[in-house]
């Protein structure tokens, strides 16, 4: 009678994230991988306290590791009676080593009620160890959370301090090595360096020191999930959506680095500085200067779109697990100073890419189920873009029939806008270049319209006739949007009954614009389209 058992680790960004040091958000995020996945090529001893290491020394001929990826892993025991033991020695050296981390085990044997002997077997257990773990979270989630007993030295997060005495001395070169590494060896002979000090984003006076907080997460992969029987097949899985999302940041980067350096004006320039936080299967964390964060994220998406049609050409298995869809994902981008608390930033892109999921069930294929297509979302957090109480009036409390944005953008969508109002992240970015490009629009004309964008409809009309030189402005996003929709001042406008709303296009573009780099405005990302 064989036992498995689950290990997964809630929480983790709140572990990951809960400094505003990058090198301890690397250390963190390397600490839940060793403590939840099998480490290939690493040094039990130097690690410290990992699953691997564990394993080795407590349960060498009892355990097999037949799951590990994506922050978590199923083992398998000989008897229930090795998996008890494991389940009690390895939680207690985990919470000895790290008290704050959530970390949850799991465990059934295979005669249980619902497992059956057939080929779904490995399934069974897999649903059954899932389901356990989630009600295991569920009671410790109505537990008080004692942080602290009032006697400690409190750190920045305000919990106790812990020392790091007992931690090898290299763990922290070992977590940035793990991930940092890799990446430098792809990215050899490039201006594009790795770093994790974000002092290095600092720009001088002169500059904006913005970054850009990159948030990457898979469409539809619990669906996926579902149509695998095999822990051979979930792990050759897993192995291959890391190969494909590691594949398109380090290309998408190549790419971007190719673009810039095609420039005489930049041959001379500092490197440009990329920070890997977390890549974990179909999860990306990235750092990025913040203007070209959201051509790199959208980059990304469309890499991995275009890596997956690749494989799935000569590998039969993928394509019996979409099932007839497509291989997509959505991104999120928060634009902040390099000084902002980073748990916050990182918060912000997180609901940014839920919000870019969300907008997937708006888009409908020709059956009428969502679309399998990328979105992207970003928001600036404390920018340079001022906005009076206008904004607070009209935006923060609602005003009915006006709509100030229109992402988020669909990646790969060729038509500008459809009939549900998804707009094209290429049209977008056309849209950008072109005013950007432009002679006849100003910079003072585009402040002007900031003021008066939140004024409501009839001073947005006025200033679009009285203002010289808006005229153009309405030109250009018709040139692009008009085909399309019914267009009037650079603004969407369509009648249901007797309700009219009101999309203002240029908002967005007014946003981002300071936030773009000074070269060819999506010409990295949508060449042909501009």
């Amino acid at each position: 009678m064989a036992a498995y058992a689950y290990i997964d680790v809630s929480r983790k960004q709140a572990f990951i994230y809960k400094h505003n040091k990058l090198s301890d958000n690397l250390n963190n995020s390397f600490i839940i991988k060793s403590v939840t996945e099998k480490m290939e090529g690493m040094d039990s001893e130097e690690v410290g306290i990992s699953l691997s290491g564990y394993l080795q020394k407590y349960h060498p001929d009892q355990s097999e590791v037949v799951h590990s990826g994506g922050g978590n892993s199923i083992v398998r025991f000989k008897d229930l009676a090795q998996g008890k033991a494991f389940v009690q020695g390895y939680s207690r050296e985990v919470l000895k080593a790290y008290p704050d981390l959530e970390l949850y085990i799991s465990l059934v044997n295979d005669t249980e009620e619902g497992i059956g002997d057939g080929e779904e077997q490995e399934k069974q257990i897999r649903a059954l160890l899932y389901k356990k773990a989630d009600q295991l979270k569920e009671k410790r989630r109505a537990r008080f959370r004692r942080w602290t007993y009032g006697v400690e030295k409190i750190d920045e997060t305000g919990q106790a301090e812990r020392s790091n005495e007992g931690e090898p001395r290299q763990h922290h070169k070992l977590s940035r090595n793990y991930l940092h590494q890799r990446f430098e060896q792809r990215l050899a002979g490039t201006r594009i360096k790795i770093t994790s000090e974000l002092q290095h984003y600092k720009k001088n006076e002169e500059g904006k020191s913005y970054i850009g907080v990159l948030v990457i997460d898979g469409n539809r992969m619990g669906e996926m999930l579902q149509r695998i029987s095999t822990f051979e097949r979930l792990t050759a899985f897993g192995k291959e959506v890391e190969n494909i999302y590691q594949t398109a940041v380090i290309d998408a980067l190549k790419s971007f680095d190719r673009f810039v350096s095609g420039h005489k004006e930049v041959e001379t320039s500092p490197s440009f500085y990329v920070t890997p936080i977390l890549m974990a299967g179909d999860d990306i964390c990235l750092i990025t200067e913040a203007e070209y964060a959201i051509e790199i994220a959208a980059k990304i998406l469309q890499n991995i779109e275009g890596i997956y049609e690749l494989e799935k050409q000569r590998d039969s298995f993928i394509k019996e697990i979409l099932s007839g869809g497509a291989f997509t994902a959505c991104a999120g981008v928060a634009i902040v100073k390099y000084t902002y608390p980073f748990f916050e930033a990182v918060k912000a892109a997180e609901a940014l890419c839920h919000r870019a999921k969300e907008m997937r069930y708006k888009a409908k294929d020709k059956e009428g189920r969502p679309a399998d297509v990328s979105f992207i979302d970003w928001e600036i957090l404390q920018g340079q873009v001022e906005r009076d109480k206008a904004y607070e009036n009209y935006v923060k409390h609602g005003r009915d029939g006006e709509s100030f944005h229109i992402k988020p953008l669909c990646i790969g969508q060729q038509q500008a806008v459809t009939e549900e109002g998804i707009y094209s992240y290429k049209a977008f970015m056309r849209l950008v270049g072109k005013i950007r490009r432009d002679e006849e629009v100003s910079t003072s004309l585009l402040e002007d319209l900031k003021r008066n964008l939140y004024g409501g409809w009839e001073q947005y009309e006025l200033f679009f006739e009285m203002r010289q030189g808006s005229k153009r402005l309405t030109d250009i996003v018709q040139d692009i949007f008009g085909d399309s929709c019914i267009c009037r001042n650079a603004a969407r406008i369509s009648e249901e009954g007797r309700i009219t709303s009101y999309t203002y296009i240029l908002n967005d573009v007014l946003d981002v614009l300071p936030f773009m780099s000074n070269q060819e405005v999506g010409a990295y990302v949508t060449e042909a389209e501009l």
